[in-house]
């Protein structure tokens, strides 16, 4: 937010009507300056109360009546003309806002009115009272507390700011710098990170089951080993290595099981052939029983 010009009628120490200009210095830096009690800092009051509606100190809370100058009748307002940066863009607002006071009507009778504050955007569209916080808020962006800490340091509150806590100091710099976005990334990050490790620890009992049902031959050679590797594997925490470790050595095992295999087959094949050959032979030797035991009975018979 930078000041452009400063509006003042009635307000605080200032009875008339004043108007600081903050674009006649040449200077990007200025100062100031006056004798104690000349006005200086109801100067930024007047700035933080046509922002937030309240004085800049955060210990010495004014109330709307108590800003009202005592040297004037007219009425009090203070009118803040300021720029905020949108990207490459730079918009003017303009925000009027009139504490609580007594007014004197034309007749001398006297009155209590409300707060009212008016909001100007740049394309010259007025802002409704009960939006014009909210909306000033948006474009302002820091809260009244954060701007009194980075923008407008009321005297012999400095401190306040260094002292506070560094989740209060990020809070404050995040909306400063316009990091939030960063912020929103790494929360992203994190609950990815999160979604991937429960994936992780799921495929990891998954994986633990099916290693519980590998079998390893007693005769294999590198049995004990494996057996070894494959305890570990279901007791231990499960890394990428031990994971190849396992995955390597099932390789072995399968071709050596698949070779055993194809030989196991062979031996299956060559056997039944015999035993094909077998059960012929047995089927011819019973006929040629039958037969001898049938001409045996025809000897008898015929004897």
């Amino acid at each position: 937010m930078k000041p452009i010009k400063l509006t003042m009628q009635s307000f605080g120490s200032y009875g008339g009507k004043t108007v600081i200009d903050f674009t006649i210095p040449e200077q990007n830096l200025f100062l100031v300056t006056g004798d104690t009690g000349s006005g200086k800092s109801t100067i930024f009051d007047a700035i933080v109360f046509a922002l937030y509606g309240e004085t800049s100190s955060g210990t010495n809370k004014k109330s709307g009546k108590e800003l009202q100058s005592q040297f004037s009748e007219k009425d009090s307002f203070v009118e803040l003309v300021f720029t905020e940066k949108h990207g490459n863009e730079t918009r003017q607002y303009i925000v009027k806002r009139e504490p609580k006071q007594t007014k004197v009507s034309a007749r001398g009778r006297k009155s209590d009115v409300s707060e009212k504050v008016t909001l100007i955007l740049p394309d010259g569209t007025a802002v409704s009272q009960k939006e014009a916080n909210a909306k000033l808020s948006e474009i302002v962006v820091l809260t009244k507390s954060q701007f009194m800490q980075v923008s407008m340091i009321a005297q012999g509150e400095f401190m306040e700011f260094l002292r506070a806590s560094s989740n209060e100091k990020k809070k404050i710099l995040r909306k400063l710098f316009n990091t939030e976005i960063f912020e929103r990334i790494v929360e992203e990050l994190k609950n990815r990170r999160k979604l991937v490790s429960e994936q992780i620890k799921l495929i990891q009992n998954i994986c633990r089951t099916e290693a519980a049902h590998i079998v390893i031959p007693e005769n294999y050679e590198n049995a004990c080993f494996m057996n070894g590797l494959k305890q570990s594997f279901l007791t231990d925490e499960i890394s990428a290595s031990k994971l190849e470790s396992l995955t390597e050595n099932l390789k072995i095992l399968c071709s050596d099981m698949e070779k055993r295999k194809v030989s196991a087959e062979k031996e299956y094949n060559k056997a039944l052939e015999n035993s094909v050959e077998k059960r012929d032979s047995l089927k011819d030797a019973r006929s040629l029983l039958k037969m001898f035991e049938e001409m045996e009975r025809a000897e008898k018979g015929l004897a």
